[in-house]
C-alpha cells in the first residue's frame, strides 16, 4: 500500500532575515495597508484575531505576512510570520502571540540582547549627555568603567545569562586587574556604570523589570582622607613660590611652567576650585566684577564635575590674575575683564596649555619641604589644596551650605569628609 507524503510550506527564507520591529508600523514603514471590502480572504491585506489583540497584515511590496499584537503594556509588538500562505500565517500569528503572553506572565523579556551591544549603546547615550553638559566628569568616569572593566568581562554574555556566579567572577577579575581591593568610591562608580547598562536594557525591552538581575557590590574599604596643608604651611608655600620662580630654570619652557604654576596654585588656594579641567578650562570671559553694597568681588564661572557654577574668589586672587593678564593678554586685569576674551587664562607665552602641572607642583613641594603630610606621611598632590580650602573655610565658620555651593559639591560630601570639623565649628554651642 502506497503512502502519500504531505509537504508543508516552509517559511520564506528572506522573511526570516527580517528584523523584529519594536514600534508599531507608521505610514513610512507600513504603506498602503487597506482592507478591501468584499474581497476574498487571500486578497485581503489585514486580518484581526483574538478580539483585535492580534493583527495579521501584509505590506504592499511583500508577499510575507507580518503580525503585530498588543500585550498588557498596551504597546504594539511587531514580528514576521515567515509565511506567504494565509492559513499557515494565521496559525503562526497565534503561536507568536501565545508565546509572547507566556513570556509576559513569567516576567521574561519579549526580546533580548547581548551585554556588549547594550553597553555600546549606553556609551553613545553618555556621549550625548556629556555634549549637553550633563555631569560630564561623572559620565566620563562611567565610560571608563564600562570600557575598561564591564565590556571586557560581560561583553560576550547575553543579558539573561548574567547570574550571581558571573558577577562574583567579575569582581575577582576586576580586583586582580586593579591590583588591590578597590575603595568604596571606586566600587560605587563601577556599580553605577553597570546599573546604567542594565537600566537601559530594561528601558528598551531587552530585559524585564521583573527579572532579578544581580547587581555589583558597593562594599569596600573607605578611602583615606586626602592630605592637606596647615594654615602656616600655606603661608610658607605662598612666601616661598616667588623665590622659587625667581631662581628660573634651565630652559625657557621650564621657567614658563614655574611662572604659570605659581599663579595656578594661588588661584586654587583662594577659590577652592578643582584642579584639572575645571580650572584649566577657565577663560577670561568667565571672570567679572560683582558689586554688592559698595564693595566689589571677583566672580568666576567654572564648569566641571557637577556642572557649571559661579564662585567668589578671595581678594588676594586678584594679584595672580593680574600677573596672568599681563603675560597672557598683554594688558591689566581690569582691561582683560572688560575685553571678555574667549582665550584661556592658564596658558604659556605661546598661547598653549601644558599637558599638566602635577609634576611641576611635586618638584615645588619637594623644594619647599612640604611634599608629605607630617602627621600621616601621605604624599600631597594638587588636590590637597582643595582639601585645605574646605578645611580652612569650615574652621573659619563659613556656612556648610554656602561652602557646598562655592565648591560645587554636596553638603553630604562635606559632612562625610569633614564631620570632625563641623562639630568643632559648634564648639561654642556644645561646650
Amino acid at each position: 500500500m502506497k503512502t502519500t507524503q504531505i509537504s508543508y510550506p516552509q517559511p520564506d527564507a528572506r522573511a526570516q532575515e527580517l528584523p523584529t520591529l519594536s514600534t508599531p508600523p507608521t505610514p513610512s514603514t507600513l504603506p498602503a495597508l487597506k482592507l478591501v471590502a468584499g474581497a476574498a480572504p487571500e486578497a485581503r491585506r489585514i486580518h484581526h484575531l483574538r478580539d483585535g489583540a492580534v493583527v495579521l497584515y501584509r505590506r504592499s511590496r511583500s508577499q510575507v505576512w507580518q503580525v503585530r499584537y498588543k500585550l498588557e503594556d498596551r504597546r504594539w509588538h511587531l514580528s514576521t510570520t515567515g509565511y506567504r500562505e494565509l492559513a499557515y500565517a494565521l496559525k503562526a500569528a497565534g503561536t507568536i502571540y501565545d508565546r509572547a503572553r507566556f513570556k509576559e506572565e513569567l516576567g521574561l523579556p519579549q526580546r533580548t540582547a547581548g551585554f556588549g551591544a547594550v553597553a555600546a549603546l549606553c556609551l553613545k547615550q553618555l556621549d550625548a549627555e556629556i555634549e549637553q553638559g550633563l555631569r560630564p566628569m561623572t559620565n566620563r568616569d562611567y565610560q571608563r568603567a564600562i570600557r575598561k572593566y564591564l565590556i571586557p568581562h560581560f561583553g560576550k554574555y547575553n543579558l539573561t545569562s548574567i547570574d550571581n556566579n558571573l558577577v562574583r567572577e567579575f569582581e575577582l577579575w576586576r580586583n586582580q586587574q586593579i591590583g588591590h581591593m578597590p575603595v568604596a568610591s571606586t566600587l560605587a562608580n563601577h556599580a553605577a556604570a553597570y546599573n546604567r547598562v542594565i537600566d537601559l536594557a530594561v528601558e528598551r525591552g531587552w530585559l524585564s523589570a521583573n527579572n532579578l538581575v544581580p547587581r555589583l557590590s558597593r562594599r569596600g574599604p573607605k578611602s583615606t582622607a586626602r592630605p592637606g596643608f596647615t594654615a602656616a604651611e600655606i603661608e610658607q608655600l605662598l612666601t616661598y613660590m616667588p623665590e622659587w620662580v625667581a631662581a628660573g630654570g634651565h630652559r625657557h619652557t621650564g621657567r614658563q611652567m614655574k611662572l604659570l604654576l605659581r599663579d595656578y596654585v594661588e588661584l586654587l588656594i583662594h577659590t577652592g576650585m578643582r584642579c584639572g579641567k575645571e580650572s584649566m578650562n577657565m577663560c577670561w570671559q568667565h571672570i567679572e566684577w560683582y558689586r554688592e553694597k559698595q564693595q566689589r568681588y571677583l566672580r568666576i564661572w567654572v564648569s566641571g564635575k557637577t556642572g557649571g557654577r559661579w564662585l567668589i574668589a578671595k581678594h588676594r586672587a586678584a594679584q595672580a590674575l593680574e600677573r596672568l593678564a599681563q603675560r597672557g593678554m598683554g594688558m591689566s586685569l581690569e582691561a582683560a575683564i572688560q575685553a571678555q576674551s574667549p582665550k584661556r587664562v592658564f596658558t604659556l607665552d605661546d598661547g598653549s596649555q601644558p599637558y599638566g602641572l602635577a609634576g611641576t607642583f611635586m618638584r615645588l613641594l619637594a623644594a619647599a619641604g612640604l611634599a608629605k603630610d607630617m602627621s600621616t606621611g601621605q604624599q600631597r598632590t594638587l588636590y590637597s589644596i582643595r582639601h585645605t580650602y574646605a578645611t580652612m573655610e569650615l574652621l573659619a565658620g563659613t556656612d556648610i551650605h554656602t561652602l557646598a555651593r562655592q565648591m560645587g559639591t554636596s553638603v553630604l560630601m562635606l559632612e562625610r569628609h569633614y564631620s570632625k570639623l563641623t562639630a568643632t565649628m559648634a564648639a561654642g554651642q556644645l561646650a
